[in-house]
C-alpha cells in the first residue's frame, strides 16, 4: 500500500507566480518522484483512480453522506457513491485529456494549474469534480417526477390501504412541515451559492489567503490546517484574521482594509555598560 507521505530527496521546481485576475498567485513548490508529484508537504498524488481508491477507499463514500441529504435513504447513498466512483474511474471519450493518455479523472490533475501538488489542493481538485457531478445528479433527478421528494398524490377517495395517497386534510395538516423542509433546502442552496461566491471574492482581492481557506475547508479545524500548511499557530492565526476581514467586507459589501504588514519578531538588544 502507498504511503500518503514520502521524501523529498529531489530539488524543488519552482514555477513562475500565475495571476489571477491581476494578482499575482503564488504557487507551491513541488518535485516530481517516481513519476508522482510530490507536494511541499510531503503528500504523494496518487498516479492514477486505483491507486487513490487503494489509498482512500471511503473517501467518496463519506463525501457522499456529507453533502447528501440526511434524510436520503441508506440505498441512495450507496447508489450515488457508485456512480461517482464511476465518474472518477472512467474519463468521457470526448475528453480532451483522451489525447494525453489519461483515463480517469485523478489522472487529469495537473498541480501547475492548481498552484501545487499538496494535500490541500490536491483534494480540493478531488471534491470539485465530485461537486460538479453531483450535482448534475441532482439536477436530473429533481426532474424526474417519481424522484421528487415533496410530490404527493391527492384523492378524495382514499381508503386505508392506498398509503401514497392523500386528501386535502393531510395536505392541510403538514402543510408547515412542508413548507419548513423547502426553506431548510433553499438555505443550503444559497449558503454554497454564497460560498463560491466569497471564494472567488478572495481569489479577486487577497489570493494570499485562499490556501488557508482551502485547508480549512479540506480538514474541518484551524489547528489542522495550520499543519497541513506547514506554520506555526501564530502565523497561521494572523492568515485567519485577514481572512475574517475579507468575510465582514463581503458580507457588508464595505471597503477592504489595508493588508497588514508582515509580522516580524522583535529581538530584545541589552546594552552593556563599560565600567568608567
Amino acid at each position: 500500500m502507498q504511503s500518503n507521505t514520502a521524501a523529498v530527496e529531489n530539488q524543488p521546481i519552482n514555477f513562475p507566480s500565475f495571476s489571477v485576475e491581476k494578482k499575482a498567485y503564488k504557487s507551491d513548490p513541488f518535485t516530481i518522484r517516481g513519476g508522482r508529484y510530490v507536494g511541499s508537504d510531503g503528500f504523494v498524488v496518487p498516479k492514477d483512480f486505483g491507486e487513490f481508491f487503494e489509498r482512500f477507499p471511503d473517501y467518496v463514500r463519506k463525501w457522499v453522506k456529507k453533502h447528501a441529504d440526511r434524510l436520503t435513504p441508506k440505498e441512495d447513498l450507496e447508489d450515488r457513491t457508485q456512480d461517482l466512483l464511476i465518474h472518477l474511474l472512467n474519463l468521457p471519450q470526448t475528453s480532451k485529456y483522451r489525447e494525453a493518455g489519461k483515463k480517469d479523472i485523478v489522472q487529469t490533475f495537473d498541480p501547475h494549474k492548481h498552484y501545487g501538488a499538496n494535500s490541500a489542493r490536491f483534494f480540493n481538485y478531488i471534491n470539485l469534480c465530485l461537486g460538479n457531478k453531483f450535482s448534475i445528479m441532482r439536477s436530473a433527478r429533481m426532474k424526474n417526477p417519481l424522484c421528487h421528494p415533496g410530490n404527493v398524490s391527492l384523492t378524495t377517495n382514499r381508503t386505508d390501504t392506498d398509503c401514497n395517497q392523500v386528501d386535502d386534510e393531510f395536505c392541510h395538516r403538514h402543510s408547515d412541515h412542508l413548507r419548513r423542509r423547502c426553506e431548510r433546502q433553499a438555505r443550503r442552496w444559497d449558503e454554497r451559492h454564497a460560498l463560491a461566491d466569497f471564494s472567488e471574492f478572495v481569489k479577486r482581492e487577497d489570493s494570499s489567503v485562499l490556501p488557508a481557506m482551502e485547508a480549512i475547508a479540506a480538514v474541518g479545524t484551524s489547528y489542522a490546517a495550520a499543519e497541513l500548511l506547514g506554520k506555526t499557530r501564530a502565523d497561521f492565526c494572523r492568515t485567519r484574521s485577514r481572512l475574517r476581514q475579507l468575510g465582514r467586507s463581503f458580507l457588508r459589501n464595505e471597503p477592504i482594509p489595508r493588508k497588514p504588514r508582515p509580522y516580524r519578531r522583535r529581538v530584545a538588544i541589552r546594552l552593556i555598560s563599560r565600567p568608567a
